[in-house]
């Protein structure tokens, strides 16, 4: 099982955050750009770590479910599937290693 909750604020919507994040470290929230660049390296690294049949959850913004679905796809896995959270917004994706 792979669990991860990597920076993902895009670059353009770091303006817009709640206050109480401003105190968080910057490298905590984003990674620049488009905010994706974290999934593209787990999606490049992940046949390497998880085991046949093993699972990856990954947390994302509400806005990148399709893709971060999409790059788990392209990287060989199966099962892939985008979750809320209890306000009703994409939040998870997760998906399922080549058996």
């Amino acid at each position: 099982l792979i669990v991860s909750n990597p920076p993902y604020v895009a670059e353009a919507e770091m303006a817009a955050l709640e206050p109480e994040l401003r105190y968080e470290p910057r490298a905590a929230l984003t990674p620049g750009g488009d905010g994706l660049d974290a999934y593209r390296a787990i999606a490049r690294g992940l046949r390497g770590h998880l085991v046949p049949g093993g699972r990856v959850l990954l947390e994302i913004g509400p806005a990148q479910g399709a893709a971060v679905s999409g790059l788990l796809v392209e990287a060989g896995l199966t099962g892939v599937g985008v979750h809320p959270d209890l306000d009703g917004r994409d939040r998870v994706v997760s998906a399922t290693g080549p058996s």
